[in-house]
């Protein structure tokens, strides 16, 4: 009944102060706004990372090129080649699909548009590895690999870029780097992986890209697929195993080469994700502590404001308690309310942000609850030493309060 009768009296005290409760909860709201939107924006990063590996293949390995160490002496970059894929794909331990890579920029030109974008040689096997579907047309073939033919497969954003559309630019020419090359296909859409965006880059076959267009069996990187039913770990010591040999490498001596998976890139991202979240939620709670500083000094004025009314219900019989809890109460109510509008405002900002680029929408219910309770929390305990001042007022006095 008392909880009943504060909350009442708490609802009518607010609305007849409406602009005043508002400003007072403004600073509640900024800073459970900018709490629900970092932490929701921080989910759906990481949510959207998980699906850029999911894309990737989340069972690919990475294999790079790397330092040449020999004895105490650093003798720079070792540089993969075709010829390292092809012994790996000799290799049919762990049904493993090899896809070498080599990419560069290239000048894209079709009609009267120009633009400068990423050119990749890959084996036809490269799209089934990475999981890149396609919407129109085709993708090329082994026999096209073999023969160093001059077609290309583009991202669903190249003909957009090139200011065509679909219909104009397939089977048609377009000109890499002055050669004219035949568009078979297009992929679908794919997004952002935060690395590298597939929507926007062209694909020839391997052996054309490195003869024809790039002039060299030099590749950036050797990604191997693998399948479910092969331990991760053993694909590795095997490739290790393979490339060491290959590279002539002795006992002892260090890998010229590093082999990685899509996850520990995600590991590492996600790391920094979670440590950039947390400093600016704490930032953004301290605003929260800011605004329950506000609330406890525009209750110190209501209560002033309030004195003839305290002295009043004092001498009609209220108790301490009963003051005491009705000024708890509105300071609660009023983060509250500060803490729900500011929640709605960040969901509103991590809904937008998240359609913007095309991330998906994850807010953990517990950053909601958690919002809800620390607005409350500091309403109470700012909310108290008003509440007390109220309580300890003498009514004879309270009532002579001009």
């Amino acid at each position: 009944m008392l909880v009943k009768e504060s909350l009442v009296s708490a609802i009518t005290s607010i609305k007849s102060n409406a602009t005043r409760s508002f400003l007072t909860s403004l600073a509640i709201i900024i800073g459970t706004a900018a709490v629900i939107a970092v932490i929701g924006l921080g989910s759906s990063a990481e949510k959207a990372l998980e699906q850029s590996i999911d894309d990737l293949g989340g069972r690919t390995l990475y294999v790079s090129p790397g330092q040449n160490r020999r004895g105490a002496v650093t003798k720079g970059m070792i540089p993969l080649d075709i010829k390292d894929a092809e012994a790996l794909a000799r290799n049919n331990e762990h049904n493993w699909r090899i896809s070498p890579t080599i990419t560069r920029n290239r000048q894209i030109k079709f009609g009267n548009a120009n633009i400068n974008e990423r050119v990749g040689a890959y084996l036809p096997i490269h799209f089934n590895v990475r999981g890149y579907d396609l919407e129109h047309g085709r993708l090329f073939t082994e026999d096209e690999n073999y023969g160093r033919k001059r077609v290309v497969v583009i991202g669903s954003d190249v003909p957009g870029e090139l200011k065509t559309n679909v219909k104009n630019i397939l089977n048609n020419e377009i000109l890499i780097a002055g050669v004219s090359y035949k568009v078979i296909g297009i992929l679908k859409e794919e997004g952002s992986t935060g690395w590298q965006n597939p929507d926007d880059e062209l694909y020839v076959p391997l052996l054309t890209g490195a003869q024809r267009l790039f002039g060299t069996d030099k590749v950036d990187s050797i990604n191997v697929g693998i399948s479910n039913d092969h331990n991760i770990d053993a694909v590795m010591m095997t490739v290790e195993e393979i490339l060491r040999a290959k590279h002539d490498i002795g006992p002892g001596e260090d890998n010229d080469f590093r082999i990685s998976d899509y996850s520990q890139f995600a590991d590492l991202r996600r790391q920094a994700t979670g440590i950039f979240t947390a400093l600016i939620a704490g930032i953004a709670g301290i605003s929260l502590i800011v605004g329950g500083i506000g609330v406890m000094n525009i209750m110190l004025v209501s209560v002033t404001e309030r004195t003839r009314e305290i002295g009043l219900r004092k001498a009609l019989g209220a108790t301490q308690r009963v003051i005491m809890m009705q000024f708890i109460v509105e300071a609660i109510l009023l983060c509250i309310i500060g803490g729900i509008i500011g929640i709605l405002i960040g969901t509103s900002l991590l809904f937008l942000f998240a359609s913007l680029n095309d991330w998906p929408y994850a807010l953990p219910i517990s950053a909601v609850i958690g919002s809800i309770t620390f607005s409350a929390l500091v309403g109470l305990f700012f909310g108290i030493w008003p509440a007390k001042r109220a309580a300890k007022m003498d009514p004879a006095v309270s009532l002579r309060y001009e």
